[in-house]
């Protein structure tokens, strides 16, 4: 696999193990954007953490199919990273098991380089929220060159600590929005960052970054660039969940940007990617060649 500079993708932040009821599936918001990305056929790199365990190696060998996992650091002393996952009334609720991997990943001279090299480096909000982790953050930034295009995946939940007030978590929303040219958020993100604010969030969104992308679930996306841009969502298959669909809107829409799609393209093959994922279980399903060629094939549509 081989790419330009410009078409190079960064994620940083976390990998884990989403335990359903039914199962284990791969997950975590910045891994499920790389998966995606790989899967699409972008040259994506993931700055993660794992435990020295069955977890942890069994993940790497997983993304070993999608992207370099070349980046991926082990933890000799923490755990691989849980979230046990349930689906209330069509929505997942989640429960992170604390003190894992991914909380302290380390920008290595390695991660350092390749985020030098990059044209792109995506991150979250939640790999930050410790001291540890806000720190190694902090380099990845530091280390991006002038042109790369930093974009931010914020991951927050009405019960999040942003919204009681919790200041590192707050500080570390804050610093991931600050550092961003494109933003992605949805309807729910919104309403908490506007709580947090007093005021409404997406016009100070809208002052920091080059583009915001709403995404509004079964209404679709509005994206907010030189101007708004509103696309439909397309309608999923029964019998799957919405787990990880934002992550593979994300994904597809940087791959547009990489390949030099316009925004409104970008959005269309995302919005029709994030509705197969959203007609199977779990964040990281495998789509087959002739999909991913039918999916990318909208672009010209």
């Amino acid at each position: 696999m081989s790419s330009s500079s410009d078409q190079a993708v960064v994620i940083w932040g976390e990998l884990l193990w989403d335990r359903f009821p039914d199962g284990d599936r791969l997950g975590g918001a910045p891994a499920n954007v790389a998966w995606h990305l790989g899967m699409a056929g972008g040259w994506a790199q993931l700055v993660t953490r794992v435990g020295d365990d069955p977890d942890g190696h069994r993940a790497i060998e997983r993304f070993e199919q999608v992207c370099d996992t070349s980046l991926i650091q082990v933890d000799r002393e923490r755990a691989t990273g849980e979230v046990k996952v349930v689906i209330e009334a069509g929505e997942p609720r989640y429960t992170l098991v604390p003190d894992r991997a991914w909380q302290r990943i380390e920008c290595t001279p390695e991660a350092r380089r390749a985020i030098g090299e990059a044209g792109v480096l995506v991150f979250g909000s939640l790999a930050q929220r410790t001291a540890e982790g806000l720190a190694g953050w902090r380099d990845a930034i530091a280390a991006a060159g002038r042109g790369c295009l930093k974009v931010c995946d914020v991951n927050l939940r009405k019960t999040d600590g942003v919204a009681s007030g919790d200041p590192a978590e707050r500080d570390a929303v804050r610093a991931a929005l600050d550092a961003a040219d494109v933003i992605k958020v949805n309807d729910r993100e919104l309403e908490v960052l506007t709580n947090w604010y007093g005021c409404p969030a997406l016009p100070r969104l809208r002052d920091r970054a080059r583009v915001v992308a709403v995404t509004h679930g079964a209404e679709g996306s509005t994206l907010y660039g030189e101007r708004e841009l509103h696309v439909s969502a397309v309608r999923a298959r029964p019998g799957g969940d919405n787990v990880g669909c934002g992550d593979a809107y994300l994904a597809l829409l940087v791959h547009g940007m990489t390949l030099g799609w316009d925004l409104e393209a970008s959005a269309r093959v995302a919005s029709r990617w994030a509705a197969e994922v959203a007609g199977v279980r779990g964040a990281t399903p495998m789509f087959p060649d002739e999909l991913v060629d039918a999916l990318l094939g909208e672009a010209a549509a």
